[in-house]
């Protein structure tokens, strides 16, 4: 996971709060997520170009799971910082 993977989950985040769908990574040639904030929320896990396959899974979450991803995402920006 690189510094830039970590910003852009951030940018998903602030995405999925305004309600508004979200993708992460930003596609290319690896496995992907794709998030939908519908009820329930959608995921699909995207694998590379070359297989084609996605498998979409509803997930019921609770009324603070985006508060929850933020604090995960904070851990892993402390954590990275203490390494670098």
């Amino acid at each position: 996971m690189s510094l830039e993977d970590i910003d852009e989950w951030e940018r998903c985040l602030d995405l999925l709060q305004a309600e508004a769908g979200a993708e992460w990574p930003a596609g290319g040639r690896r496995a992907w997520l794709e998030v939908v904030p519908d009820d329930p929320v959608e995921v699909t896990v995207h694998d590379s170009p070359s297989t084609g396959i996605a498998v979409r899974v509803p997930i019921e979450v609770g009324s603070e799971w985006l508060r929850e991803n933020r604090l995960r995402l904070a851990g892993v920006r402390e954590a990275v910082a203490c390494t670098s």
